[in-house]
C-alpha cells in the first residue's frame, strides 16, 4: 500500500554556499521505496487549532528520521539518506 509522510530534505544553495533544511511530503510505493516528493516545502495547516497542532506534531516526527538529500542518478532526480539525523 502506498503512503506518504513528512521528511526533512537538505538542499544546498550554490549562490551563497549554504545548506537549507525544510519539511516536505515524501511519497512511497508499495515496496516502501520513495517514488516522489512535494515540489514545495509543506506549511503546517489545519481546519482548527487542534488540527494545526496535530500537523505540527507530524512534521516534528520528521526530525526523528534520517535527513534526505536530492541526488541526480542519470537523468532522474531522487532522494537518498545523507546518513545524518538531528
Amino acid at each position: 500500500m502506498s503512503y506518504w509522510n513528512y521528511r526533512v530534505i537538505k538542499t544546498h544553495c550554490l549562490e551563497i554556499e549554504e545548506d537549507n533544511y525544510q519539511v516536505f511530503e515524501v511519497y512511497y510505493n508499495d515496496n516502501n521505496k520513495i517514488e516522489g516528493w512535494s515540489a514545495q516545502p509543506d506549511a503546517a495547516s489545519g481546519e482548527s487549532v487542534s488540527g494545526l497542532r496535530d500537523d505540527l506534531h507530524h512534521q516534528l516526527e520528521a526530525l526523528e528520521k534520517p535527513i534526505l538529500v536530492e541526488k541526480k542518478v542519470g537523468d532522474t532526480l531522487t532522494l537518498v539518506e545523507d546518513g545524518s539525523k538531528f
